[in-house]
């Protein structure tokens, strides 16, 4: 076998800007709830879902990280893809990756308890690893059975696994690749996502009590499928109507707010804990009641990150916590900034 030749780890291939926008757009749905969490109801032990807002409830809460979950899944089926046109053993530079993810997240935890870094870590190291050694059809067929059947497999981490197991399918399957020009089966996916969510928010705004569904439990035991399946398809319902927006007038606006918002969504993530934990107590959120104050909180802190990453990706290849990570990751230190006259576009 024919050694890969070493090539320069500031460069990965083009990047597939949909999926940043998916990204960016992901991000501003999680800060909403991030806000709610570790703001509004910081140190609550439980129950914080229950008290936010219906609206909230319904359409925010646990509808935008199924979407995170499943790109982080999609961005390591691809790394793992071009890890192995530069070095023979590309699971071992995959491992280091999630390790340095496993330490940013543990470090992250103590600011913002529930973080989903550690567990997106953790759960690579223990599904996404073997999975590789899988073709993308099998590597489906396991992400559905961890979704379905697999939330106690893994403790702690309810459908992740199986979220994240799905992303890395969908990208041996190169279906990330062609998003952007299956616009007739995006359109049927949001037909049917769109019409199953709404379906949803009407039987619970009229509470109607619906059979218990559950998994490695009898009746009245087990783990519940409902809710976790109706984030899961809200949050794919929000991502095709996205994408068939990216093809009409709005789409180039949309992609110009979003896209640089998701090249660098891991620092964007961070800084978004800093900034709503100093914000938020000196705008005095405290309760629901806040309201004000909390929509203006979200949408300053959307400006800010739209903005400085426009600012920043003019005069660097990625974001800081993208740079540290990828140096570690390769345990090489790669050039971070654009050389003059150079449009970015490259990972």
């Amino acid at each position: 076998m024919t050694r890969p030749a070493p090539q320069d780890v500031s460069t990965a291939g083009p990047r597939i800007h949909a999926l940043d926008t998916l990204r960016g757009f992901a991000l501003c749905g999680i800060l909403i709830i991030n806000i709610y969490q570790q703001v509004v109801f910081r140190g609550a032990a439980s129950g914080t879902a229950t008290r936010m807002p219906a609206a909230v409830q319904l359409l925010f809460y646990e509808r935008f990280y199924p979407v995170f979950s499943i790109l982080f899944g999609i961005g390591f089926g691809i790394f793992l893809r071009r890890a192995a046109l530069r070095t023979e053993r590309p699971r071992l530079v995959l491992a280091r990756r999630l390790v340095v993810l496993l330490v940013i997240g543990a470090v992250h935890f103590l600011f913002h308890p529930g973080e989903a870094l550690t567990a997106y870590a953790m759960a690579g190291l223990i599904v996404l690893l073997p999975l590789s050694f899988l073709g993308g059809r099998a590597a489906l067929v396991v992400a559905l059975v961890l979704l379905f059947a697999g939330a106690q497999l893994v403790v702690g981490y309810g459908p992740i696994p199986g979220l994240l197991a799905l992303g890395y399918a969908l990208a041996m399957l190169d279906v990330p690749a062609a998003l952007e020009r299956r616009s007739g089966r995006v359109a049927i996916a949001f037909a049917v996502f769109a019409t199953l969510t709404a379906v949803w928010i009407v039987l619970a705004v009229r509470d109607v009590d619906l059979p218990f569904v559950n998994v490695l439990g009898g009746p009245g035991g087990g783990v519940s499928l409902l809710d976790p399946l109706a984030g899961i398809v809200t949050g794919l319902a929000y991502c095709c109507g996205l994408l068939l927006l990216l093809n009409t007038p709005l789409g180039p606006v949309l992609s110009a707010v979003l896209s640089p918002m998701g090249r660098m969504a891991l620092t964007n993530y961070l800084t978004a804990t800093a900034l709503f934990l100093v914000a938020g107590p000196l705008l005095g959120i405290d309760s629901t009641g806040d309201l004000p104050a909390i929509v203006g909180l979200t949408i300053g802190i959307i400006v800010v990150q739209a903005v400085w990453s426009v600012v920043w990706l003019r005069r660097f290849r990625y974001g800081p916590a993208e740079w540290a990570w990828r140096c570690l990751t390769w345990w090489r230190l790669a050039p971070i900034r654009l050389p003059a006259g150079q449009v970015e576009g490259v990972r």
